[in-house]
Parts: structure tokens; sequence; C-alpha cells
């Protein structure tokens, strides 16, 4: 089962869903932005247009699923200081840790897989470390597999940092389709819920 830790009895009302990246044309390929794409692919699923917003210093919009409405954003400072733009967008939407889902990659996971976290810890992740700080405990993470560095002696750094290969960007289309169904159902169903509806 891909939960890690999941929380008992956890009835989570999911209203803003965060993909992680880093901002700027250097880094729009790289595995550390599989958030970002993930977004992106929601969005364009809905038609739905990216706006700045200059306050919260992210780019955001919002979707309908199933009559409740659900705001997207992708924060525009550097994965380590992703906590500003997340607190100040929840302060202004009054938002509760346990209404946030957040996708960020995961190198433990192998490509195309994913977990889902509901109890505090980072994992080492420093864009979730930072976002603990400013939100606190009670968010929930998707954690999507982006593979595993194979040199041993290369920095973790330069493997996230990295593009993927020719033949994993052959399958992102589909392994982004499996992905954006499930945060649907997630929001549609709850967390706990939704995990028997999920794809595998």
């Amino acid at each position: 089962m891909n939960v890690d830790a999941l929380e008992d009895n956890v009835n989570k009302s999911i209203r803003l869903i965060v993909g992680l990246g880093n901002p700027g044309i250097r880094y729009a390929n790289t595995r550390h932005n599989i958030g970002f794409y993930l977004l992106d692919e929601i969005a364009q699923s809905n038609a739905c247009v990216w706006q700045f917003n200059k306050g919260w210093q992210a780019y955001a919009t919002s979707i309908i699923l199933n009559n409740t409405k659900v705001q997207l954003l992708k924060p525009q400072m550097f994965m380590n200081l992703s906590g500003l733009p997340l607190q100040a967008a929840c302060h202004y939407l009054k938002l509760e840790p346990s209404n946030v889902l957040i996708v960020c990659d995961d190198i433990s996971i192998e490509f195309g897989e994913f977990k889902i976290s509901t109890l505090p810890g980072s994992a080492g992740h420093k864009g979730i470390k930072h976002i603990s700080q400013y939100l606190g405990s009670g968010f929930t993470r998707y954690r999507v597999g982006i593979g595993c560095k194979k040199n041993a002696d290369s920095a973790l750094s330069a493997f996230v940092l990295s593009n993927f290969t020719p033949e994993e960007q052959s399958y992102l289309p589909f392994i982004l389709q499996k992905f954006k169904k499930n945060l649907e159902v997630l929001v549609d169903k709850g967390v706990v819920k939704g995990m028997n509806f999920m794809e595998r």
C-alpha cells in the first residue's frame, strides 16, 4: 500500500494544491520541478489560466472539482523558500494545513510511483522542511517518484536538477495523467477514503 505514515481517522478537506519547483527557464525541465508539471497538467485539462499573485509570490489559478473550488499554486521563490508563498496564500484564503495538499519530488521512490504522507517530517526535502517551519504540520504530501541517482559519487543536487531521460520523458504524459486523476480523487473523497479509489 502506497501510504507512508497515514494518520488514523484523517478527514481532510483539500482546498489548495501546491506544486513545488524552482522558478525560471533554467530549471523548467528538471526532475525537481515535477510538482509544476503536474499542476500545469491539471490547469490545462481544466482550461485554466495562471496569473501571478505578487502578494503570494506565486502563480495561482482555481478549478472546480465536483462542486468544490480548489486553488492551485506554483510558488515562484526557490524550493528551499517555499514556505513563504504558501504561508501568505493560506493566510489570505483562511486555510488550515489540513486543507493543503503538496506535490513534491522524492528520490527514494521509483520513477512513476508515489506515496502519500500526512505525519510531520520532511524526509530531507528542503522545500517541505521550509513549509513545515512556516505552516506547521497537518498538510498532506503527494510524493512523486523521480528515480534514484545512478552514480553514487555524484551530488544529489546535480541529480534532482537534471532533466529526465528521453525514455522517462516519453512516459511522463501517461504518468501525469494518472497522478492528475489521483489528486482529483483525493479532493472528491478525502485522503483516507480516496486511497481506495486511486490508480497505483
